[in-house]
């Protein structure tokens, strides 16, 4: 029971506390969606009908791959050896592969290319 002023009391249920909590939580995860920016970019994956199940690779609607590739080309041909390990993952037929090199966005995390460090480390997040 919580007093507002005095004489006032604001009877609590915790069915309420729950309703309200989780009806605060979904407002917190979906607010992005109701926004003018998040509308935008909901707007442009529907045109564009990408499915995205991770930042590594992202699938059109006609079933073509493109592997975000993180570590840099030094000859030894290491997006196509990215690539291929996300084609065997998904069992996807190997001439609709592409890659793309990504840029130096946070989001890529720990870009070192080195000490044939690229395949192995890069194995896990791609599978």
């Amino acid at each position: 029971m919580t007093r507002l002023n005095k004489g006032e009391d604001i009877q609590h249920s915790r069915r309420q506390f729950l309703v309200g909590s989780v009806g605060a939580g979904l407002v917190m995860a979906f607010a992005p969606a109701f926004t003018q920016y998040g509308s935008l970019l909901a707007s442009e994956k529907i045109e564009k009908k990408l499915f995205n199940p991770t930042i590594w690779f992202e699938i059109n609607q006609s079933g073509d791959i493109l592997v975000n590739v993180t570590r840099a080309e030094m000859g030894q041909h290491v997006g196509t050896a990215l690539a291929r390990i996300v084609a065997d993952e998904l069992g996807a037929d190997w001439n609709r592969v592409s890659i793309k090199h990504v840029d130096t966005d946070p989001k890529w995390g720990y870009m070192v290319t080195g000490g044939s460090w690229s395949v192995f480390q890069s194995f896990m997040p791609m599978s």
